[in-house]
């Protein structure tokens, strides 16, 4: 089997994304992204998970060691993962994505969308129970799978 390989060839596609521990107080959020603005990295997506005392902020990063750097510099508690950046090629897609996982017994774990686009298709980020198996589920069934040295140019 030939190794997996991102939109530009790259073998193992994935990027990483950062889990940010925020006080769930008025204002933290928009510091939290003027520091990366400041900073110039660029944020593609963001999902918030709110509870009464905190909140965590799933995002991809432009540049994820100046994040990390700047998250370390600032003194937050953050997480980091490998998430699957899937191209969606049709307006269906996301449930094809679902009914390949679900055969293969592959639970998602959390979704959502890049800010970016890939060749004007949206973009979704997934997490799963089983990241290795879900790639060459999702590349073995022909769908154009990210690296983060293809967020850098996602044409």
């Amino acid at each position: 089997m030939a190794p997996m390989q991102s939109q530009v060839g790259h073998e193992e596609p994935f990027a990483i994304q950062f889990s940010v521990f925020l006080a769930n107080r008025v204002g933290k959020l928009r510091d939290l992204l003027v520091s990366l603005a400041k900073a110039g990295i660029g944020l593609y997506g963001f999902t918030i998970i709110d509870s009464s005392e905190w909140a965590v902020v799933r995002m991809i990063c432009s540049d994820p060691a100046k994040a990390r750097e700047l998250l370390q510099a600032e003194g937050l508690g953050y997480t980091e993962k490998a998430v699957i950046l899937a191209e969606l090629p049709a307006d269906d897609s996301m449930a094809d994505i679902c009914s390949l996982l679900i055969r293969a017994e592959i639970n998602i774990a959390f979704a959502y969308p890049l800010q970016i686009r890939s060749h004007q298709r949206p973009v979704m980020v997934l997490r799963t129970d089983e990241h290795t198996l879900a790639v060459h589920l999702l590349v073995r069934n022909g769908y154009t799978l990210l690296g983060a040295e293809d967020l850098a140019d996602p044409r």
